[in-house]
C-alpha cells in the first residue's frame, strides 16, 4: 500500500510565515511537519507514495526531499497551479495525483498538514 499526500494549498491564513515556505515544511519540534507525518506513515507500514503540491512551492518540496533521507519514498508532483484562485482543490489534486502517478493499488490519503499519533 502507498500514500497520497495532499500539499497543494497556499496557506494564505498563515502569512507571513508561508510567504516563502509551505506550511507542511514549517518546523515542529525542530523538524519539518512533513517529516513527522512520514514517520507515522512508515510506522504504519507505508513505504512509498506521491506528494502533490502546487507550482509555487514545488521547488521547496523537491529541495526538502533531496536534502535528506526520509521514512517514505516519495514522488513529488507539481499540479501546475500558481495562485489560490487557480488551485485544483483536494479532489482535483487527488485525481491529478492518481492519474499522474498511475496509482492502481489501494492507498492511504492524508493531508500534508495533519499530525497524528496513531498507526
Amino acid at each position: 500500500m502507498q500514500c497520497v499526500i495532499l500539499c497543494a494549498g497556499f496557506a494564505t491564513r498563515l502569512r507571513p510565515l508561508t510567504l516563502d515556505c509551505p506550511k507542511h515544511l514549517l518546523p515542529i519540534a525542530g523538524r519539518p511537519m512533513l517529516d513527522h507525518l512520514l514517520d507515522r506513515l512508515a510506522a504504519s507500514g507505508i513505504g512509498t507514495g506521491v506528494l502533490v503540491t502546487n507550482h509555487r512551492f514545488a521547488g521547496n518540496f523537491k529541495e526538502w526531499y533531496e536534502s535528506d533521507s526520509h521514512a517514505v519514498e516519495l514522488r513529488i508532483l507539481d499540479d501546475g497551479t500558481e495562485t489560490n484562485e487557480t488551485r485544483l482543490g483536494s479532489i482535483g489534486d487527488l485525481r491529478f495525483a492518481l492519474e499522474a502517478a498511475d496509482v492502481q493499488e489501494d492507498f492511504v490519503l492524508v493531508n500534508g498538514d495533519n499530525l497524528f499519533t496513531f498507526s
